[in-house]
């Protein structure tokens, strides 16, 4: 939609935190002065009184804002499976969606209808594990359960970086750029933690197989053990995404107002 205002759905299960990415986009993209939250039922999103009585969308949000030149209105969109009709509507006229999931493999089966329901309608879209302060289980298994519910395959985008039992940044895994989380803050680029060098090559590697499936530039350049530039992969990810053909994966905690520059 060149020159027009561009249209994203945030989709995805009950209590994934969805109204609350909201309210943190709006905030970050500085279309909010206070960024308000679900508990003090004070935000953009969930305005009515009966989603400010039950503490959950009941309806259809929309927010605007302004991102690197672009407008954006932003759809906010019930979770609860009887209210599924809100999210398919939605559906049908974003531009994309953003999938929004708590990290819990036991509840991996339930993304099955919002999956479904994206890849009918061939809307690009892609994945945000939200709650990634909350995690607590190794985020390969993590993937392996929602791999199982998606027709398309999952890219994953990012690398965390742990202190202790504490999730503090990310490495993105085209760049190989390290940055730290900052509460309410855009993420702060740090040094490359050589420690888990081995640890991002290997899942880098795996991003760059899956990309190869869909490339045969990048195929050949490692058939013949020569890496592609990032602008490359960069460009060739994008582009498989807006085709329908792959499914990037990205974390962060809307609460904290944490995720990568990315999304």
């Amino acid at each position: 939609m060149a020159g027009g205002t561009r249209c994203a759905a945030i989709v995805g299960p009950y209590l994934g935190g969805k109204t609350t990415l909201l309210e943190s986009l709006l905030f970050t993209a500085g279309a909010l002065d206070r960024k308000g939250s679900v508990k003090d039922g004070n935000t953009v999103g969930d305005s009515s009184a009966e989603a400010r009585a039950r503490q959950m969308s009941t309806e259809i949000s929309a927010g605007a804002m302004t991102y690197l030149g672009e407008n954006w209105t932003i759809l906010d969109c019930p979770g609860p499976i009887e209210l599924m009709q809100e999210y398919l509507n939605a559906l049908n006229v974003a531009d994309i969606g953003v999938f929004v999931v708590e990290p819990a493999i036991e509840r991996a089966t339930t993304l099955s209808p919002v999956f479904k329901a994206l890849e009918a309608r061939r809307t690009p879209h892609m994945i945000f594990i939200n709650k990634v302060d909350t995690l607590t289980a190794p985020v390969p298994e993590i993937v392996a359960a929602m791999r199982e519910v998606s027709a398309n395959p999952l890219l994953l985008r990012e690398y965390l970086i742990t202190e202790g039992e504490s999730v503090i940044g990310y490495i993105d895994l085209i760049s190989r750029r390290a940055y730290a989380y900052v509460d309410n803050a855009e993420s702060t680029e740090i040094g490359f933690p050589e420690d888990l060098a081995d640890e991002v090559e290997i899942a880098r590697g795996d991003m760059l197989e899956i990309l190869a499936d869909f490339d045969d530039t990048i195929l050949e350049k490692l058939l013949e053990d020569e890496l592609p530039d990032v602008e490359e992969i960069y460009a060739r990810a994008a582009e498989a995404m807006r085709n329908g053909q792959l499914v990037p994966v990205y974390f962060g905690s809307a609460e904290k107002t944490t995720a990568s520059a990315a999304c």
